[in-house]
């Protein structure tokens, strides 16, 4: 018997598989069971899953986004304090038009750690959905 690592990143190639079960869990029974709080708690998930992703550049960033099944992100736009993405790809189509009340609090999340960690400054995500546009907004804190 081999011994298994568990390390995210092989996680991640070594489960690819239809995320019907994750969207289930995400969308439906997290929320559920986590209340007014979800929010939060999946923004503060996303936070900790990136530390432990350890992504050192946009480079990184995007390819982990690819590879957990999150979708396609891109970077629009690169200001002094904030950049936008654009998320998008097949199945942030299938989950804008599946569930009513969608969120990307986890995405968020890690977004705001990963770059965080890249710039060595503080960071905050918020989301945008426009018709079928996700756009992810990273605010640094810079005095």
């Amino acid at each position: 018997m081999t011994e298994q690592k568990t390390h995210i990143a092989t996680v991640l190639a070594n489960l690819r598989n239809t995320s019907s079960g994750y969207d289930l869990l995400r969308y439906v029974g997290l929320p559920d069971m986590l209340g007014k709080d979800a929010g939060i708690i999946l923004y503060v998930l996303g936070k900790n899953l990136a530390r432990k992703a350890e992504c050192e550049s946009f480079e990184e960033l995007f390819e982990f986004f690819l590879h957990s099944g999150w979708g396609e992100l891109v970077l629009l736009q690169e200001k002094r304090k904030k950049y936008i993405f654009e998320l998008s790809g097949d199945i942030v189509q299938s989950r804008l038009s599946t569930f009513e009340n969608i969120d990307f609090q986890i995405e968020l999340g890690f977004i705001a750690e990963t770059i965080s960690r890249i710039t060595a400054i503080s960071c905050e995500c918020t989301s945008e959905i426009k018709k079928d546009k996700v756009f992810l907004h990273a605010i640094l804190h810079v005095d």
